[in-house]
């Protein structure tokens, strides 16, 4: 059953469209307006600082790279001086050796202080087959050394390798004798070698400028790593992928660039060094680099965080005056709409049966004909009258009367369709408006359905009473094209049926009849 707060009254088309036309005032309204304002500061603030924080955070990754490049610098630098010391004894061991026809070159150079100390280098000389023939440790003579992998190359080179002794590893730095030219055939073309702890290459790793998770590393063109520092921990063997760099020309600016290797997030900055077949890896852990500025951005945020937690302060406590106030008019302008809505639904409404009254029937009966007469569909009117009312009306006072009226009501309602409309029209007169039906065998079903439950028993007074109803119908177009004829055809089928004995059903058309 549709009533008033499902079926929209005339006076209501208009309320969306008023409300669209007043919606930019409610802009200026307090509550909106402090909540425009504290969002534009609090965006203005938190803004400043994200500009402040990445500003400080740039200035810092800047510095980090400055820093990789400066350290780079240095580590080349001596990276580089003990490679050409290495290479200077090298060539010094190999000129006397094919120069001279002694067999103890090295105690010969050793006696005029030519060769480097042996506290940090150990020098041999190695024969074609791997023998070691001379040595400035007496422990090496006699053993067989891995030729470099470099030997089946012609010409002079300079080859970088690694050794394994019990107490440390050692790169060992090796070039060619040269054949043809070495006066002592005992030798023939072998190789001369130079043996360092690898670590002597990290041991310029200081943590108070590359931190615990800072890189010093010397890797080979075969992007293996012959020494690596991180902290106090030293590593070796790991392959790393410098080819890109490798492959850059020697006047190509390097430039650091991040890296994650071992899951440590670094600026790195690899350089090859010229002439030798060796390329030095520099990195700075980012985490350790931006340390120091996390304690500038943790202040940055909290200023924001103060300033804005003084800010909401200030701005609830205006904005809840400004509430309160509002608060105020709004309560006045709710009662202002209840009652209108109150006064608007007595106009629309029954007092008795909160069913649709007259006027509102109306409406809606004419708003149907127009609709049906558009698209060529059917609906009825039901006019019910109820038998015996105003025997118990006047027996058992009106009181008792009111209550049966309502109670009639609550089963007519229940035995139609939600579509349908009950309305009451006045005293024991009552109106149904049956949407979308055209034929008496969709009328009749729910006609039945009223009278059974009109003839259930009431309790009125607590005695059991019986009434019934009588009811007259007309159909649109066939017993009217408007409202009053429809109206007016239904009354006069309700008093045929009143006639024909009460609690029964009558239809106007007597097509349909």
């Amino acid at each position: 059953m549709s009533s008033l707060n499902e079926q929209r009254s005339p006076h209501r088309f208009s309320s969306t469209k008023a409300f669209i036309k007043r919606w930019p005032h409610h802009l200026v309204e307090p509550l909106v307006l402090f909540s425009i304002v504290a969002f534009m500061m609090l965006l203005v603030v938190w803004g400043s600082t994200y500009f402040l924080v990445n500003k400080e955070r740039v200035a810092i990754e800047r510095q980090a790279e400055l820093s990789v490049g400066e350290i780079t610098d240095t580590y080349e630098a001596r990276v580089v001086r003990a490679l050409r010391e290495i290479d200077t004894a090298l060539k010094l061991v190999r000129f006397t050796a094919n120069n001279t026809g002694h067999a103890n070159v090295l105690n010969a150079l050793n006696e005029q202080r030519l060769l480097p100390p042996a506290l940090l280098f150990t020098i041999s000389l190695v024969d074609a087959q791997g023998m070691v023939v001379e040595s400035t440790d007496s422990e090496l003579l006699g053993l067989r050394l891995r030729p470099p992998l470099q030997a089946t190359q012609e010409g002079d080179y300079l080859a970088v390798g690694e050794a394994q002794t019990e107490q440390e590893k050692q790169l060992t730095f090796t070039r060619p004798l040269l054949p043809g030219q070495a006066p002592m055939q005992e030798i023939g073309s072998g190789w001369v070698v130079i043996a360092i702890d690898a670590n002597y290459f990290v041991s310029s790793y200081e943590a108070r400028s590359l931190g615990q998770q800072g890189m010093l590393a010397l890797v080979g063109e075969d992007g293996i790593v012959r020494v690596r520092r991180t902290g106090e921990s030293i590593n070796s063997g790991e392959l790393m992928e410098l080819a890109a760099w490798q492959s850059s020309t020697l006047d190509a600016v390097s430039v650091p660039f991040l890296t994650h290797w071992e899951g440590v997030e670094r600026y790195t900055l690899v350089r090859k060094l010229y002439d030798f077949p060796l390329s030095i890896v520099v990195g700075l852990s980012a985490q350790e680099q931006l340390a120091e500025a996390q304690l500038l951005v943790q202040k940055y945020w909290q200023r924001a965080a103060w300033t804005s937690a003084l800010l909401l302060m200030i701005l609830v406590i205006l904005g809840r005056l400004s509430w309160q106030l509002q608060r105020e008019r709004q309560r006045v302008m709710d009662e202002r709409v209840l009652h209108a809505q109150q006064v608007e639904h007595l106009a629309f409404h029954d007092t008795l049966t909160d069913l649709p009254n007259r006027a509102f029937l109306s409406h809606l009966v004419s708003q149907e004909v127009v609709l049906c007469g558009r698209h060529g569909e059917s609906f009825a009117l039901l006019f019910l009258d109820l038998d015996r009312f105003k025997l118990i009306n006047d027996s058992l006072g009106h009181a008792v009367g009111d209550y049966l009226l309502q109670e009639a009501a609550k089963r007519l309602t229940g035995a139609v369709r939600e579509s349908d409309v009950v309305a009451r029209l006045g005293g024991d007169e009552f109106i149904i408006l049956l949407r979308k039906v055209s034929r008496t065998e969709q009328i009749v079903p729910i006609a039945n359905e009223l009278l059974s439950s009109m003839r259930q028993p009431f309790i009125l007074a607590g005695q059991e009473c019986h009434i019934s109803v009588s009811i007259g119908v007309s159909l649109f177009p066939a017993d009217g094209l408007d409202e009053q004829s429809l109206m007016k055809n239904a009354d006069v089928a309700m008093y045929q049926a009143k006639q024909a004995g009460k609690n029964n059903v009558h239809f106007c058309s007597i097509a349909l009849s």
